[in-house]
């Protein structure tokens, strides 16, 4: 039976069966490339390099190198995917070291491959397969780093890829090796040829970006001509101004963003440019925010046919990521050298228990606010993006603090135009002198899409001020309220919340509750 792959065709994503695929994923961090500030060591030990280097000096050689065997094996198992599956995902993108694959090198092209963890990977490649989840292989860290930064485990803050021709020949052979092993895999989406290549202040390498990547693929398709291949902008992928054409027609353009606007303003270029070279779009990072901002943004995304892949996973004691694990109880004492040898080598003990499955903690709430379903609090200025008519109706067009193409009024608690922050990196609430309201004027409504996974009942509570003074209608079907809530079973599938505004209110946020 021959083999069936997805694939781009013009500005969407098509599965192995013909039909429009639109990726809801989580991107693996710090799995396969451990980033400091994932387990609360950034000031002191931010990338995988430094953190061994510290574990050998402090412990030994030994420890250092089981310590991150036993953490690939820990990290992130079958029961991640199954989990993943289960919250309502359907992709993964795995960010790769490529000094996990295969062995470095400073004089052949060619590198040694680490077949043992190679096979790991290929054990979460099948097990995503089982549970009909596809996979994003990100190239997270490239030979000699493409970005200079603790992002890309590089030596010394340099982006020595496009420095040494030898570590371009060296990418070329790893996504080679890649595309040659996993050539006839299914639920491999799109290789990601690299992570967020040249911050800006490295911009006088930006003209080598699209040779390489065009070299990569040249090799690519001499081994596997079927996946599609995702490219990345520049400056931490948010800059995708130099994709003026494509030469191959199964490329899938990808951007990253954080901590903005949850606006079709905020990623304008990026839909101009869809539409320019007819090619499907993923928002591959983004997250590191609290869960209103969630249940906006990614919401935006799908409704603008955008697929994403929320950052990240897992952390250490966290509440903003879908899993967290405990952090060891001398972990600031261990990050300041200030524990014997054994005591040190406890903690890390226990580090490697705490981050298994079974161990860790689920946070349900952060998947639910990402897809909008059963329980989850949404801001009342995420109502629907798919316009007016449809998403929502004005009656004249109001000055607003952002989503200035809809018309509705977004204002502060004092009904006063400002700029919005979005800046809660540590998933903390926004400050109520930052609070947006959404001020609805007579005879002015909105909507917001919700997903029930089962059949169940919900209270839905309206949040504000003059809340009476609306009609709250599921599925075009009014339902009297009570100062804004409403009780209602509601059957397994999307649904629709409308409110309409019999005079002018003013409204901060929407309560979704499933209730057994």
């Amino acid at each position: 039976m021959d083999k069936l792959y997805c694939k781009a065709k013009e500005k969407e994503i098509i599965d192995q069966h013909g039909h429009p695929l639109y990726l809801k994923g989580v991107g693996i961090g710090g799995w396969l490339l451990l980033e400091g500030y994932m387990i609360k060591s950034y000031e002191t030990l931010d990338r995988p390099r430094r953190i061994k280097e510290y574990i050998t000096s402090y412990i030994s050689e030994g420890y250092a190198e089981y310590f991150f065997e036993e953490w690939f094996r820990r990290f992130f198992q079958e029961k991640d995917i199954q989990l993943i599956k289960e919250e309502g995902f359907n992709c993964i993108r795995i960010p790769l070291d490529y000094q996990f694959l295969f062995e470095a090198s400073e004089d052949k092209e060619t590198l040694c491959v680490i077949e043992s963890h190679f096979k790991m990977l290929d054990q979460m490649i099948a097990e995503s397969r089982k549970q009909g989840i596809y996979v994003i292989l990100d190239l997270h860290a490239a030979p000699g780093g493409q970005t200079g930064t603790n992002i890309d485990n590089s030596i010394d803050d340099i982006p020595r890829l496009f420095l040494n021709p030898l570590y371009q020949k060296q990418t070329i052979f790893v996504w080679k090796t890649l595309a040659d092993r996993y050539k006839n895999e299914e639920y491999i989406v799109a290789y990601d040829l690299l992570n967020e290549p040249l911050p800006k202040w490295f911009s006088s390498f930006n003209n080598q970006l699209m040779p390489l990547y065009e070299s990569i693929i040249k090799e690519i398709r001499k081994v596997d001509p079927h996946h599609m291949i995702t490219l990345e902008g520049l400056h931490w992928s948010t800059d995708l101004s130099i994709f003026s054409s494509l030469e191959d027609d199964n490329i899938l353009l990808q951007f990253h963003k954080y901590w903005s606007n949850p606006d079709q303003e905020s990623i304008k270029d990026y839909i101009d440019l869809r539409e320019k070279l007819h090619v499907p779009l993923i928002m591959g990072e983004g997250g590191e925010n609290n869960k209103e901002w969630y249940s906006a943004v990614f919401k935006m995304y799908e409704q603008l046919n955008i697929s994403y892949a929320f950052w990240t996973y897992k952390k250490m004691d966290i509440d903003n990521s879908i899993v967290s694990f405990k952090k060891p109880k001398n972990w600031e004492a261990f990050l300041t050298h200030t524990l014997s040898k054994e005591e040190a080598k406890d903690v890390l003990d226990e580090l490697l228990e705490y981050i298994q499955f079974d161990y860790s903690f689920i946070h349900h709430e952060v998947s639910n606010h990402i897809v909008c379903k059963d329980t989850f609090t949404t801001p009342a200025y995420a109502f629907d993006y798919e316009g007016e008519g449809i998403s929502k109706h004005n009656v004249k067009v109001h000055e607003t603090s952002f989503r200035k193409s809809q018309g509705l009024r977004i204002a502060n608690q004092n009904n006063q135009i400002i700029t919005p922050n979005f800046k809660q990196y540590n998933g903390e609430s926004m400050n109520e002198e930052d609070a947006l309201y959404l001020y609805l004027s007579k005879d002015e409504w909105v909507n917001y899409t919700f997903y029930a996974s089962k059949k169940q009942m919900f209270v839905i509570e309206v949040i504000g001020e003059d809340v009476s003074d609306t009609i709250i209608s599921i599925n075009q079907t009014e339902h009297q309220s009570i100062d804004g809530k409403i009780y209602v079973e509601l059957k397994k599938g999307n649904h629709l919340l409308n409110i309409y505004a019999k005079n002018d209110v003013k409204l901060k946020e929407i309560i979704f509750k499933a209730t057994s």
